[in-house]
């Protein structure tokens, strides 16, 4: 705390409490970033797509209670939010937030892609977006022969031959937030699942490419700092998984974080890296025989992740995965990481 001090006489006032301090040092800004696959989240009475988690309006309703009591436990102030289906179902998410007295929260929603599950990417938050050419959150998707926001991979069919195809990213959802001066990009990201299997690896390969140049083109090119989150569907090779039989056989997540093959070194770091007990490390929970219930033989890995600029890692205060989450809720559990970011 700094002041003015030109006398005797103003230290005695300061004493006696007639001078106001003239200047104050900022604190620093605390900000939650949390991502979170909350597991088909689908509005009563609608129908997105082809997959659904409860089919009867009085669960989807449950549905949407629960994901709200997680908001409520662990109060993020930018949650990026995959496998929401609808605006519905967001709008009814704010409005139990909003009943829980949490009036600060908005919603934000943009229809994603993927035409056959109706999966979205949403952002539910405290703080509000940067409006950007219009909009507080957009998607980037081409049906047709783009070689912007298309990729081309090559997988083995079922007939033993080399087939070629294209692919985009159907669920993605890019939204910009200012705080405590920083310009923050954030680009949500649902890929291809199934890190066992050759096609959703050539796919996902492909997505991550376009994601590459959604980083490079939209959000860097802004001016701002990206951040990357979501179900990626890949393990990270540089910070260790609990199941010690998972690792990667892809470059997705190493070529996300090195978004910029030009620099020298990753510009983006997992926040998993500050978890320091591996045991701790996974995200997702395949109930193999859908009894439930936590059984040995269950597969527990970690494909949820939160990629920060690497000048912001020394602002984070911790990296946490949240196991507030029943199999009743969601497959997944929340990553969350919480920085304090001086003013710039």
């Amino acid at each position: 705390m700094y002041y003015y001090l030109p006398s005797r006489l103003s230290t005695f006032a300061l004493f006696l409490g007639l001078l106001t301090p003239l200047a104050t040092a900022a604190e620093p800004t605390p900000l939650r970033i949390v991502t979170f696959n909350a597991e088909i989240l689908m509005a009563p009475g609608s129908r997105a797509g082809q997959l659904q988690k409860f089919r009867f309006d009085h669960a989807r309703q449950q549905h949407h209670e629960r994901v709200a009591d997680v908001i409520e436990v662990l109060r993020p102030d930018i949650l990026n939010l995959a496998e929401t289906t609808s605006k519905e179902s967001v709008d009814l998410l704010i409005k139990i937030l909003h009943e829980k007295g949490l009036t600060e929260y908005q919603g934000y929603h943009v229809d994603s892609n993927d035409s056959f599950t109706g999966m979205d990417i949403a952002v539910i938050s405290r703080l509000k977006p940067d409006v950007v050419d219009g909009e507080a959150i957009r998607t980037y998707f081409s049906d047709g022969d783009d070689p912007t926001w298309r990729q081309s991979f090559s997988f083995t069919g079922y007939s033993g031959s080399r087939q070629t195809s294209t692919a985009s990213i159907s669920r993605n959802s890019v939204y910009y937030f200012t705080v405590a001066g920083r310009k923050l990009g954030f680009l949500g990201l649902h890929l291809k699942s199934n890190p066992e299997d050759e096609y959703s690896n050539a796919r996902r390969t492909a997505e991550g490419e376009v994601a590459r140049r959604i980083i490079r083109g939209e959000i860097v090119k802004r001016g701002y700092m990206p951040i990357v989150l979501g179900d990626l569907n890949d393990y990270d090779p540089d910070v260790e998984d609990r199941d010690e039989t998972r690792s990667t056989v892809t470059d997705v997540i190493a070529n996300l974080k090195d978004y910029d093959s030009q620099q020298p070194s990753p510009e983006l770091v997992n926040v998993a890296e500050r978890i320091t007990r591996v045991a701790d490390r996974y995200t997702s929970h395949w109930d193999w025989n859908e009894n439930g219930a936590r059984d040995p033989q269950d597969v527990y890995t970690m494909i949820d992740h939160i990629l920060l600029p690497a000048e912001l890692m020394p602002y984070v205060e911790r990296a946490f995965i949240a196991r507030c989450v029943s199999l009743e809720t969601s497959d997944h559990y929340p990553v969350v990481v919480d920085l304090k970011l001086p003013a710039e």
